[in-house]
């Protein structure tokens, strides 16, 4: 009997579907829900798009935060570092480049040091502070290069001496230039520079001046007082060619 009347409802359903009217309303009801699950599914992934897109944002302004900070943290540090700079003069000079010391090199010697110069040394390079003769670049060793100040008793460079420029050889910790030629006239208070003939400095690098002269058999000996005399020595200038400075 119920399958009957089943198949009887069937038949129903079929001639009221064939009705136009009825026929119009039922497609127009069906299209209308399927808009509306259409615009459901739309709203749905627009949210959840807009709430990956957050997540982006966030993960990506937490990144950029994280990178701030650190770019901070070492802006902060340098800062404080370059705040000894306020007492370094430039040099305005294509073949000087700006080192900084990373740590003294054999301690309690204070007159080695190790600087930030990355580049090959086949021959000793001048340290420079503010146009001041300092010591000498001697070693290599990759990222970082070893030097001598000119309180090192294996400093030496070429100099002159006054105005005459008269030549001789600066050693360093005794602060003395020998191999004066004699009867050559001298006074204390005679500025000394480096003459820049021996390739290591470029000419007219202050160095220090006389207080004592001192006379040998076969040539002259003078003791200067040097004009570098910085207990922390910071920065530099490595001279990688030389020549003259402009003053």
């Amino acid at each position: 009997m119920n399958k009957i009347y089943l198949v009887f409802f069937s038949l129903l359903l079929l001639l009221l579907f064939q009705i136009p009217i009825i026929k119009k309303n039922l497609i127009e009801f069906s299209n209308s829900v399927k808009s509306e699950i259409f615009n459901i599914k739309k709203n749905i992934y627009e949210k959840l798009t807009f709430f990956s897109n957050q997540q982006k944002k966030i993960k990506n302004l937490k990144r950029e935060n994280f990178f701030l900070k650190k770019e901070l943290a070492q802006f902060n540090a340098l800062y404080e570092e370059c705040k000894s700079l306020k007492y370094f003069n430039v040099i305005d000079k294509p073949n000087l480049l700006f080192v900084r010391t990373i740590s003294y090199a054999a301690l309690p010697d204070f007159s080695q040091i190790y600087i930030n110069y990355n580049k090959p040394v086949l021959s000793p390079k001048g340290l420079v502070y503010n146009n001041l003769a300092a010591g000498i670049v001697v070693k290599n060793f990759g990222k970082y290069s070893l030097a001598y100040l000119n309180s090192n008793e294996n400093t030496n460079y070429t100099v002159m001496i006054g105005d005459k420029e008269v030549p001789g050889i600066f050693y360093g910790k005794k602060n003395i230039v020998r191999y004066i030629k004699k009867f050559i006239p001298l006074k204390v208070g005679d500025i000394v520079k480096t003459s820049g003939l021996d390739g290591i400095f470029y000419k007219g690098a202050l160095v220090g001046k006389v207080v004592e002269i001192k006379q040998k058999k076969l040539y002259q000996e003078v003791k200067i007082e040097p004009f570098y005399k910085k207990l922390t020595p910071d920065y530099f200038y490595v001279v990688e060619k030389n020549g003259t400075i402009k003053k």
